[in-house]
């Protein structure tokens, strides 16, 4: 998703110091200053219709990231508290459902512990009495950005303290590879493997991604960051690297499938 503009309403947001800052809106006087700010990913194909909201988020000390797409990838990498789903249907781009299409989205956020505000049209939001989305809450939109902001700010309160689950996710297993998220290490078949840190977060990244082709470039964002400007080929190089450790087979693959021309998933 390099094509994509990540666009962060607030300009002098220091988001890896967490410094001071002016957010967007009001003369130097009248602004607000932001000691500790909160991360919202807004996913539009159209940021244009929920401009109110992305003004009012970054007046109110909120770093707000806008994409025009989901990525995984990007939820790793950005790693928001919130993330705000545009489902209003687009005439010109078909009949598609908005809310049906956006399934996967609300899955891989509800993994990450990330709540979802699903803005829908009138009539949507009509059609499901206002229910919840499964682990997403539902606003009909236009709605009054004061409004949005409180819901957000409920959501956000609501949402468990990381770490707080009562049986921590310490071990992750496939077939017959097992990962110790606590220790990083990996086993196969009860045989330690050692793995570079790169091969590590190579495998961590599959064994977390429900199944789903990965595509080189969201490789390349997740594992290696979104400022690595280096070639795809070096996402192959490590594939190969890592099968070779797991005892994996390109032609007759147990763990790591080539999807051609695209990337690259788990084995079934």
């Amino acid at each position: 998703m390099r094509d994509q503009v990540i666009a962060s309403l607030d300009a002098d947001v220091d988001a890896d110091a967490g410094a001071s800052t002016y957010p967007v809106g009001g003369e130097g006087q009248s602004g607000m200053l932001c000691s500790l700010t909160k991360r919202v990913m807004i996913i539009s194909p159209l940021p244009e219709r929920v401009k109110s909201l992305l003004i009012t988020l970054s007046a109110e000390c909120f770093d707000v990231f806008s994409l025009h797409d989901f990525d995984p990838g990007m939820l790793q990498s950005l790693k928001p508290e919130l993330l705000v789903y545009d489902a209003i249907p687009v005439a010109r781009l078909g009949d598609g459902d908005p809310l049906r299409d956006g399934a996967a989205l609300i899955e891989s956020a509800d993994r990450s512990g990330v709540p979802v505000l699903v803005l829908t049209d009138q009539r949507s939001y009509d059609d499901r009495g206002g229910a919840s989305l499964g682990g997403a809450e539902l606003l009909a939109w236009p709605a009054s950005p004061d409004e949005a902001l409180s819901r957000i700010n409920r959501m956000l309160m609501n949402r468990p303290a990381a770490g707080s689950s009562s049986m921590p996710e310490e071990a992750i297993t496939f077939k017959d590879i097992r990962v110790d998220k606590k220790k990083m290490t990996v086993e196969r078949g009860g045989q330690r493997i050692d793995l570079t840190k790169t091969e590590y977060d190579l495998l961590l990244f599959f064994l977390t991604s429900d199944g789903s082709v990965r595509t080189r470039e969201s490789m390349l964002d997740t594992v290696w960051g979104l400022h690595f400007y280096g070639g795809s080929n070096v996402v192959d190089v490590h594939i190969k690297s890592l099968r070779k450790k797991l005892k994996d087979s390109a032609v007759a693959p147990k763990y790591i499938v080539t999807v051609r021309g695209v990337g690259y998933r788990l084995a079934d």
